[in-house]
């Protein structure tokens, strides 16, 4: 069997961690509350020896008389004053129990009940607060544990014949007397437990809880493997085999060995009903397979006929779009000829017509700005079926802005003179020449500058400016704004005003003429250079046209 991220594995070091986790939590709380237990025990044991002792010394200190009263009545010091019976009784109690208890003082009269370092600290607290009825702790002596209790002694009127006033005489035993009252703090009985017995009744107590924790990790590991072995592992391993079977194909395999009624059950009964399913679809699929094979290929052939028909309508549209962009070159072609020979004839009378009458040089004026608006449209019709049919190409050289605005300004002079605007130009010094068609660029400004004084009132204002800056691909490129101050553009216009034969007047109120060609061509011949046009627009406010030009042309 492998053991490997198997569930069992899983279970049982699950249970495991839990209990190690709760057991060590319980055997935690148990040291706790057995040395807190232990810590009682010794308080209380060292709190009767000091008790024990507090009362003999008052007894003996009572007794002084009885004591020191020799056999003819008289008085014989005897050399029993609390203080030696005290040592005595410390001396041979120390000597056999292994505990330790003495009398000390702050000023010292026997070495043997000099306190030590512990021992001054505790008195210097019992002295400070009379309330403190006790003291304990734990200390360390030679390198071994211990536990220290300290209880308060005080000075009675049987004390003061030792310790009283006058300071400074010789009492009985031969110390000076310190000059105390009745009352005044005197010192402490101090009592010192070794711990190496407890400590050890520790160590084993914690032995046997830790043998106790391991026992119950192993038990409860053995449980939850028999268990899982038994009520889990051993059902899924049949219904394991029993997919594997119908995995390979044999949809009767039916899981017949699980003893269990529990969800192993349902489970092993939602997987036969499964396999009983599968194998009736399976019986049924080859029926339905051919049913949908058919569906599909009667489909395929509809969508064939759909597709025959749908490439025959699209050769129908691309040789209609063909015969219309011949047409448009041709009609264009043919109606630019007698077009021209008008507007020359307009000219040379108008230039050579001296003695006509001003009504007859007013309608022969009128016949030659007709004349080139017509022939200008005509122009803008043959560019775009070219263009549409891919029969433009460009011949780039190097084009001069400045140059090509100011051969512009010539034609466009009594345009602008008629309509009394304002026509500025502000291109840089420092602005580059640009790789293009010649023809093209003048072109995209005729159309543009056109546009701008077809759509601006009289009196109204035109500018240009060019600036340098970096294209979409980073490279060097001359932005052109053409700025205007006539009717503006809506927003919803704009989405189409670059559009073919679009203009922003509709057909039933159009007040200005065209053909709606000249955006569309400027946008067409902007793109074959590499470049992008776009507008931006307030009706009422006027419209920027903005241009950018590569310096340097794709494909150069």
């Amino acid at each position: 069997m492998v053991f490997k991220n198997s569930l069992t594995v899983k279970f049982m070091v699950g249970i495991a961690v839990i209990t190690i986790v709760l057991m060590s939590i319980n055997l935690l709380w148990n040291i706790r509350q057995y040395n807190s237990q232990a810590e009682s025990e010794m308080k209380e044991k060292a709190a009767v020896i000091a008790q024990q002792l507090v009362a003999t010394r008052a007894f003996i200190a009572l007794k002084q008389d009885t004591i020191n009263m020799n056999a003819n009545g008289g008085y014989e010091f005897k050399h029993l004053n609390p203080a030696a019976v005290g040592k005595g009784i410390g001396e041979i109690f120390n000597g056999y129990s292994g505990y330790k208890f003495k009398q000390i003082r702050p000023q010292v009269r026997d070495p043997y009940n000099a306190p030590d370092n512990f021992e001054l600290e505790a008195m210097k607290q019992l002295a400070a607060d009379k309330n403190l009825k006790e003291l304990w702790g734990y200390d360390e002596i030679d390198g071994k544990r211990v536990f220290r209790y300290l209880v308060p002694l005080y000075y009675d009127e049987s004390c003061l014949s030792c310790h009283g006033k006058p300071a400074g005489v010789k009492d009985i035993s031969g110390y000076d007397k310190e000059g105390f009252s009745a009352g005044e703090f005197a010192g402490s009985i101090s009592v010192v437990f070794p711990m190496a017995r407890f400590e050890a009744a520790q160590r084993t107590n914690v032995s046997s809880q830790v043998v106790f924790i391991l026992f119950m990790v192993f038990v409860s590991i053995g449980l939850t493997y028999l268990m899982m072995e038994h009520i889990i592992i051993m059902p899924i391993r049949e219904l394991t085999s029993k997919v594997v079977e119908l995995g390979r194909g044999n949809l009767s395999a039916q899981v017949t060995e699980i003893q269990t009624y529990d969800e192993m059950r349902s489970l092993a009964e939602e997987f036969n009903t499964m396999a009983s399913k599968l194998h009736e679809l399976y019986n049924n699929l080859e029926g339905k397979v051919a049913e949908r094979t058919a569906l599909l290929s009667k489909a395929n052939r509809r969508l064939l006929e759909q597709g025959n028909k749908l490439q025959a309508m699209n050769a129908k549209l691309t040789e209609a779009d063909r015969l219309k962009s011949e047409f448009l070159a041709v009609m264009s072609h043919e109606l630019r000829t007698p077009l021209t020979a008008i507007i020359a004839f307009a000219e040379i009378l108008l230039a050579e017509g001296d003695t006509l009458s001003s009504l007859q040089r007013e309608y022969l004026q009128d016949i030659f700005e007709s004349g080139h608006q017509l022939l200008s449209q005509i122009n803008d019709i043959l560019n775009m079926s070219k263009i549409e049919a891919g029969l433009v190409k460009l011949n780039y050289n190097q084009v001069n802005i400045s140059e090509v605005l100011d051969h512009l300004r010539h034609s466009i002079s009594p345009l602008l003179s008629k309509k009394g605007l304002a026509f500025a130009v502000d291109i840089p010094a420092d602005i580059p020449g640009i790789v293009a068609d010649r023809e093209k660029v003048t072109h995209i400004f005729r159309n543009l500058i056109g546009n701008a004084i077809k759509f601006t009132p009289a009196g109204g204002a035109i500018r240009i400016t060019a600036t340098l800056a970096d294209d979409q691909q980073n490279l060097p490129a001359v932005v052109v704004k053409i700025q205007d101050t006539g009717i503006g553009i809506s927003r919803e216009d704009q989405k189409h005003i670059f559009d073919k034969f679009r203009q922003v007047d509709s057909a039933e109120s159009r007040e200005y003429p065209g053909s709606g060609l000249g955006l569309a061509l400027a946008r067409n011949l902007v793109e074959m250079h590499g470049g992008r046009i776009w507008v931006e627009s307030e009706v009422g406010r006027g419209s920027t046209f903005t241009f950018v030009l590569p310096v340097i042309a794709k494909g150069c």
